[in-house]
């Protein structure tokens, strides 16, 4: 049945607002990240920090007491830069549509949407590249986010100090010797990343993130300084998941498993994420 042009002309349209951006998904690490951000650079050329791979100084044991002591200073301080990269992007509205969009027949602002939305996509371009080294490419190529640094250690082609290479090797720790925050990456002095291979979930899935949990929490000082955010790929997700779900004693009539976060589980004290954006 077609429309009447008297029909269109007289009736206005039910329009809704606000703007829905499609585009739009959970961005895990980067709300993370937003939650801890600190104070932004004033000045400087690059973001450093030391720090010290052993002990500067060997110790004797004292057993007849004409022992000598051990004079010899070694050198253990070192030193991670990162240049920081900046992001920039235009938002254009012309002034004829903002004309035409104004009023009370303007149920969606484009001043106010238009960056938003362009806001949310940055952010899920960032989430990205942060987790794998690649960009959605919503606002930002991929080329475009190569001055950040990614977590993801395959990742080479970073432009700037101390980016170049991504953040975690896939590689047990003796083997991993990439520069990452301009340091080249050694175990003799304590600069890698822990990794651990999960063969098969039923075999060693939840032994092996354990052991990861606890590796970590080990290097960070101890009890209640593990790992606070864990991010999976959705299938491993699904499989830690699905284990919890299954080790239980008590069989519960209300189970509350559905009507739960099913977005964000527990594992020692860090809070665990499923990421559409990884892909194992």
């Amino acid at each position: 049945m077609t429309i009447s042009t008297e029909l269109l002309n007289t009736t206005f349209a039910d329009l809704r607002g606000p703007l829905v951006n499609s585009f739009v998904r959970s961005s895990e690490l980067f709300e993370a990240l937003d939650k801890k951000a600190r104070m932004p650079m004033e000045g400087g050329t690059y973001i450093e920090r030391s720090f010290s791979g052993g002990a500067p100084a060997r110790g004797v044991g004292v057993y007849v007491g004409d022992e000598l002591l051990n004079m010899t200073r070694r050198q253990q301080i070192r030193k991670f830069q990162v240049e920081p990269h900046r992001l920039v992007v235009a938002i254009n509205i012309p002034k004829r549509e903002l004309n035409q969009n104004s009023g009370k027949l303007a149920i969606i602002r484009l001043i106010e949407q238009y960056p938003q939305s362009t806001m949310e996509a940055a952010k899920a371009d960032i989430n990205k590249f942060l987790l794998t080294g690649v960009s959605r490419g919503l606002v930002f190529q991929t080329a475009e986010l190569n001055g950040l640094l990614t977590l993801n250690g395959d990742h080479s082609t970073g432009i700037g100090t101390g980016v170049s290479d991504g953040l975690l090797d896939f590689a047990a720790p003796a083997s991993q010797s990439g520069t990452v925050q301009n340091v080249a990456k050694s175990s003799s002095y304590f600069h890698f990343n822990q990794y651990n291979d999960i063969s098969s979930w039923a075999g060693n899935g939840i032994t092996q993130l354990r052991k990861t949990y606890r590796q970590c929490a080990h290097y960070a000082g101890g009890i209640g300084k593990g790992p606070d955010c864990v991010i999976m790929d959705d299938d491993t997700y699904t499989n830690f998941e699905d284990s919890r779900r299954d080790n239980v004693r008590v069989s519960i009539v209300d189970d509350k498993i559905d009507k739960s976060n099913t977005l964000g589980l527990t594992l020692g004290l860090a809070m665990v994420y499923s990421s559409i954006d990884l892909d194992r």
